[in-house]
């Protein structure tokens, strides 16, 4: 998934920090080669991986304080989309908008996609999934805590917050790209869960039956979620300018 990432991302991103379990494939080699990547080790000990992470996640993104207008939190398969992210981004900014929420998406593809996609505009269907509502795109001098839940589908951020009135910017998850793939991936990220994750039920997606069955609702649910070329900026997306929400008056 590296390539697309990157291919994704690049025109947006000044700095990646990506932190790396334990890769045993090519991937190390991937992110060394790219001149904007740094890499950091993630230790992830107890009885739990999905625990072990919480814990971690709501730490990522502190070195970004000082530095960077904007920060995403996000894992390799997830896009965060834009007709015009730049300006998107720009706007948000100058109308004083620190976090951004958005509407999630799980893509769906017959089969993996060939090395040269820009999946936004190869896969561009997929079925609404509410629970990849996931708000993880912020100002990181005006957020104080980001507040993520568990693998981050929420977020209770403490600081200035300030919300657009809608969101416009959508999160596409590129993991069911095929049965192969999505079978042979659940069977590994499945494998990696420890006591606590099996006792709680986390990671239970991860079942072989249920992953077939998922696979194909998503396929007959999925829609047109990002509009081709040819349907023009406008088709789905309005580009004016967001109108801020005031956050709720302090309790008393």
């Amino acid at each position: 998934m590296l390539p697309f990432f990157f291919r994704h991302y690049d025109p947006v991103v000044d700095r990646y920090f990506i932190h790396d379990n334990g890769s045993s494939d090519r991937s190390l080699e991937l992110l060394a080669a790219h001149p904007r990547v740094t890499v950091l080790p993630l230790v992830l000990e107890g009885d739990s991986l999905c625990q072990a992470a919480f814990e971690k996640v709501n730490d990522f993104w502190l070195c970004s304080r000082g530095e960077a207008d904007w920060v995403a939190v996000c894992n390799i398969d997830e896009f965060f989309h834009h007709p015009d992210l730049p300006w998107y981004l720009d706007a948000c900014r100058r109308r004083g908008i620190t976090f951004i929420p958005t509407r999630g998406y799980e893509m769906v593809s017959a089969a993996f996609p060939g090395p040269a996609d820009d999946l936004s505009r190869t896969i561009r269907h997929g079925a609404r999934a509410p629970h990849y509502d996931k708000p993880s795109f912020f100002n990181p001098d005006a957020i104080i805590r980001s507040g993520f839940g568990m693998a981050r589908h929420t977020a209770v951020p403490e600081g200035r917050v300030l919300l657009p009135d809608c969101p416009e910017m959508v999160m596409l998850h590129y993991k069911n790209l095929g049965l192969d793939y999505l079978t042979v991936r659940h069977a590994e990220l499945g494998a990696r869960m420890r006591e606590l994750d099996r006792k709680k039920k986390w990671g239970f997606q991860y079942d072989p039956a249920l992953t077939v069955q998922r696979y194909h609702e998503f396929r007959a649910a999925a829609r047109e979620v990002v509009p081709s070329a040819t349907a023009g900026r406008r088709a789905r997306w309005d580009r004016r300018l967001p109108r801020p929400v005031p956050p709720p008056p302090p309790a008393s």
